[in-house]
């Protein structure tokens, strides 16, 4: 039960400074969203160690459930108020639930969440700051050159690193084919990905790409 307090103690408070640093007007719209995009899935990240897999599945329950409330009363407003047309939120909180009941190694659920926390975020912060001049369309969507160039780079970074720590798991061979193959996968994902899709398409293609490479 003290673990459980600890996970959602950590995402409560996240959620809390984000909101007073919103009213504070620090962080206002899209960089409020990626401040909690990308704390919250770091600090999920690390939740196997605290508590089961089964149980970060009903944890993920409960925040899709406290997602759906927030947009219907709209309690706070880090997410949903900054694009009405995007429902990344209850993918996020359904990432969390779908990739802790395919994930069968704690190292593994931690690669897939930072890579969606922080490849994500990372991408959009640097495509919205520096990368305008150089867009181009891909199905109809706008993207950046360095917001997909930022994604590639930090998934490779996240996994060539993490996989050092599985490497009981993942031989020589299969760390240098995923660090290859799964950066262009997870840039092709996020790209295709429409109405904040991208929150739970990634996760859940690194999940697979691992899963394939033991």
């Amino acid at each position: 039960m003290l673990a459980i307090t600890a996970c959602l103690s950590g995402v409560f408070a996240l959620l809390v400074i984000s909101e007073l640093l919103g009213r504070k007007k620090v962080l206002r719209g899209d960089p409020q969203r990626q401040f909690v995009h990308i704390t919250v899935g770091s600090f999920i990240a690390f939740w196997p160690w605290l508590v089961s897999f089964n149980t970060i599945a009903w944890l993920g329950v409960l925040m899709l459930a406290v997602v759906l409330i927030n947009r219907g009363k709209k309690l706070a407003d880090f997410y949903s108020s900054v694009d009405r047309q995007s429902y990344g939120d209850i993918f996020y909180a359904m990432a969390v639930i779908i990739t802790a009941l395919i994930a069968d190694d704690k190292i593994f659920f931690a690669l897939a969440m930072s890579t969606m926390a922080l490849g994500d975020g990372l991408a959009n912060i640097i495509g919205q700051r520096y990368g305008r001049k150089w867009k181009y369309e891909f199905l109809g969507h706008k993207k950046t050159v360095l917001g997909s160039m930022t994604m590639w780079f930090v998934s490779m970074a996240v996994l060539g690193v993490g996989l050092l720590f599985a490497h009981d798991l993942v031989d020589y061979a299969g760390y240098t084919t995923l660090l290859l193959a799964v950066p262009p996968l997870l840039v092709l994902v996020e790209n295709a990905a429409i109405w904040g899709l991208d929150n739970l398409a990634v996760p859940v293609a690194v999940i697979l790409a691992l899963n394939l490479a033991k």
